[in-house]
């Protein structure tokens, strides 16, 4: 019988009983040096059957290294015997000499990734059947996740905690969300798996999966689900806006958020261009707000940025991005504006100059003003100073200046010089009489001279830009009033017509062409129109029968003008009345202008025959007069009768 043969006979358990008995009676009848002998090698063979002859089942464990008490002569030559998925390995090894002598433990490591089930291994040396050891292992399934965790919004700022119904040291884990991967960190039975880095938008809903690892390479999705992300905290009110100009001393700066916050950090900086100034500042959390306390004053006239940032609320969501709110101080108190013009105020008006912000109570206003030409300071009321121009005359100057001195209700000064120059008006406006349906017909008069020059528009109501170019005219004047030469005064009425003006009406309230209307020898009741068609009743009833006729041609016969310049449109032409020098200014217009002059040529120039004009009248009344036919109803071009109409005045 081979070596092999018996062991294999010895190790059969229902045999083993019968074996012993049978040793034992041999052994009593041998010498005691047999027996001895015998008894070493009983022990032996017992102490052998017990180490190899017994399969030993063990059990797999996924939390920690899974070993089993077992006793290895020379463990190093140990070998497995045939296809196993896991490595066995011997442990709690005694050495002699740096050699492994005898093992104490086998522990099984997976080569694979564990699967569920039963299998069995045999260990010996070399592999050979001689102290060979039969090992039984059952796998149980990997851990599974608790995906209840993927119900509720995911923080961003922290680690998402996931739970595995065991402990897993075997495998790996990482979240992989939108191509990105988050390791896992496993702690007892939890996976602690760092979303910070994923760069996650908050509020925003994303496909997620669990995936398990075994040796750096996937062995299974585990969890593939929708996640939300928590929506992100935000500043909803402060004690200072964005860009906003404090004027105040200010020791604490607040601000509010939508939820409850547990920590963050904050950073206040003066801006000087490329340069910044770190400010010492505390902060303290209150529920949803935060209180920043500057510890000194903030110097004055200076940009700042105040920066929150490392903000978690209890919900564990963040800011969406570094809150930063710039800010300035003011600088002492700055006029911002004035309630006058630098010409043309009115005769006993009130200046209001008011500053950004209120002036000190504590302070003697007048001694950082500084006032000529009649104006006199009223009061001061909150931000604003009132001065009086009662002293000043019809187109007088006055001026007023403050100094640096002026100090606003915290005390802070240094920004309130200003100078300002203004003149009264120099224009007087009269009323010359009221149209059909009672408007008042304005004349503005600038300058005292003998020698008046009359500017009229709008006889025709439709012709709505000769109204614009006289407003402009009126403006110009004003402003240039010191132009005017002295023995001049210079006459402008906007409109001849007010109630065809307000019905954008050629003709008045009365159906009346005033233009159709003036005492000539040419006068007629019923004309034509201007597509030549008959207009029965448009020269009116009789000559100068209509208000507004009467009241420019009386205001005519009182000034007796150097010139009448009468603004129609849109022919886009001069043409001088032949009285007096009106042919040498229709030229001069005409060439300052650039429309055409058709003096001494109305029939070639109007398609459409004309009587009972004004400027006929003004013709018989020996006063020289020119229509200016504007090139557009609408627009007043202004800036291309500008030069013409200056050198009429100069006339």
């Amino acid at each position: 019988m081979t070596s092999a043969a018996v062991l294999r006979w010895l190790c059969m358990p229902r045999k083993f009983k019968r074996q012993l008995s049978a040793i034992a009676k041999k052994i009593n009848k041998l010498p005691k040096e047999i027996t001895i002998s015998a008894a070493v090698f009983a022990v032996f063979g017992l102490t052998y059957v017990y180490l190899y002859c017994f399969d030993t089942p063990v059990a797999f464990s996924y939390s920690g290294a899974t070993c089993v008490r077992h006793v290895s002569i020379l463990p190093a030559v140990n070998a497995a015997s045939g296809s196993f998925r896991y490595d066995v390995r011997p442990a709690n090894q005694w050495k002699v000499g740096g050699v492994p002598v005898i093992a104490l433990a086998v522990c099984f490591i997976p080569k694979d990734p564990p699967v569920q089930g039963r299998e069995s291994v045999a260990w010996s040396p070399w592999g050979a059947w001689v102290m060979r050891k039969t090992f039984t292992l059952t796998t149980p399934a990997p851990a599974t996740a608790n995906v209840g965790v993927f119900a509720n919004p995911v923080p961003l700022s922290k680690p998402l905690v996931i739970s595995l119904s065991v402990p897993d040291k075997v495998f790996s884990y990482s979240l992989r969300v939108d191509g990105k991967q988050a390791l896992c960190q496993s702690k007892k039975a939890d996976l602690y798996c760092e979303v910070q880095g994923l760069k996650l938008g908050q509020g925003k809903t994303y496909q997620a999966e669990l995936v398990r690892y075994f040796n750096g390479k996937q062995a299974a999705v585990v969890v593939r689900t929708d996640i939300t992300t928590l929506a992100s905290t935000h500043v909803v009110d402060g004690s200072v806006k964005v860009d906003e100009t404090i004027y105040t001393k200010p020791k604490v700066l607040s601000l509010a958020f939508d939820k409850p916050l547990v920590k963050a950090q904050v950073a206040l900086v003066r801006r000087e261009g490329d340069k910044q100034t770190v400010i010492p500042v505390t902060s303290v959390l209150k529920e949803k707000s935060m209180e920043v306390t500057i510890s000194e004053d903030l110097p004055r006239s200076a940009d700042y940025m105040l920066t929150v940032d490392g903000l978690e609320a209890q919900d564990g969501s963040t800011l969406d991005e570094p809150y930063q709110l710039p800010f300035k101080t003011s600088g002492g108190p700055r006029v911002t504006s004035v309630n006058v013009g630098r010409t043309g105020i009115a005769t006993g008006a009130t200046v209001v100059v008011s500053f950004d912000q209120p002036l000190s109570d504590g302070q003697d206003i007048s001694r950082f003003i500084s006032l000529a030409g009649g104006v006199s300071l009223v009061s001061k009321r909150g931000n604003q100073l009132l001065f009086s121009l009662g002293g000043v005359p019809k187109c007088g100057d006055f001026t007023i200046k403050t100094t640096n001195d002026i100090a606003s209700n915290y005390e802070v000064a240094g920004d309130s010089a200003w100078s300002f120059t203004g003149r009264m008006v120099c224009h007087t406006v009269g009323v010359i009489g009221y149209s059909s349906r009672g408007r008042p017909i304005y004349a503005y008069y600038f300058g005292s001279g003998t020698r008046a020059v009359l500017f009229t528009g709008a006889i025709h109501g439709s012709e709505i830009g000769t109204r614009l170019l006289m407003d402009r005219w009126i403006q110009e004047l004003e402003a240039g009033a010191r132009n005017i030469p002295a023995d001049k005064m210079i006459v402008v009425v906007p409109q001849v017509n007010p109630d065809g003006v307000a019905a954008g009406t050629r003709v008045n309230a009365r159906n009346v062409d005033l233009n159709r209307n003036f005492a000539t020898s040419d006068w007629q009741k019923d004309v034509l129109d201007v597509n030549n068609n008959p207009f029965p009743g448009g020269g009116g009833e009789a000559p100068m029968s209509e208000p507004e006729t009467r009241a420019i041609g009386g205001l005519a016969q009182r000034l007796g003008p150097v010139v009448v310049l009468s603004y129609h449109s849109i022919g886009g032409v001069v043409l001088g009345n032949l009285a007096g020098n009106s042919g040498a200014y229709a030229a001069a217009y005409s060439q300052l202008s650039g429309y055409q002059n058709a003096t001494g040529n109305s029939s070639g120039t109007f398609d459409y025959a004309v009587s009972g004009t004004a400027d006929d009248w003004y013709a018989a009344q020996g006063i020289a007069s020119l229509v200016i036919e504007l090139s557009s109803h609408t627009s007043s071009q202004f800036d291309r009768n500008r030069t013409a109409m200056w050198y009429m005045v100069g006339l």
